[in-house]
């Protein structure tokens, strides 16, 4: 029992009552963490709650795939499937997340063709810009995939600024 006091009104507060309170700090304490997240540039303001989405224009993150064995081409989206990567890559909600062995591997166990292949791999997400007033499209992630042999291959590359590499080998 609360002691009763004129400060302390909650002699008739059902549990359903806390819960309710509960919840709305809780609802209140991630807009205050998501809106921090996307100011630092962690994640999509468009996703998780979505309480920053007006601070940017929806970036609709894009993957974009290059054969760079001699002059780089880019391959149509009809020639490859996508759908594994972006999910292993939780459909590029966390920018700054790191491209890695497990999701070039998900990419060449749905796309065998393109094994022994040297890939590019760009996410390119849209932005403002003021001039002219409206969006364009910037990359954000580039990586490269490199078969130095038939059953090994090395990437590298650079997200948020970040330069990464690592080598995997691979068996279909």
């Amino acid at each position: 029992m609360l002691p009763d006091s004129s400060l302390l009104k909650f002699k008739n507060w059902s549990a359903l009552h806390y819960i309710v309170a509960g919840l709305l700090v809780v609802h209140t304490s991630w807009i205050i963490v998501h809106l921090n997240l996307v100011s630092r540039e962690l994640i999509n303001p468009w996703k998780l709650g979505g309480y920053g989405m007006y601070t940017q224009p929806n970036n609709r993150a894009k993957l974009r795939l290059f054969d760079i064995r001699s002059k780089p081409k880019r391959i149509s989206k009809r020639k490859y499937i996508g759908k594994g990567f972006r999910d292993a890559n939780f459909r590029y909600v966390f920018r700054c997340r790191k491209i890695g062995r497990a999701e070039f591997l998900i990419f060449l166990t749905d796309n065998p063709h393109l094994a022994n292949r040297d890939l590019r791999f760009v996410i390119r997400e849209r932005e403002f810009s003021r001039s002219p007033v409206g969006t364009k499209w910037v990359k954000h992630s580039v990586v490269e995939l490199r078969w130095p042999q038939s059953d090994k291959f090395t990437y590298s590359g650079e997200v948020c600024g970040k330069k990464y590499a690592g080598e995997v080998v691979y068996q279909p």
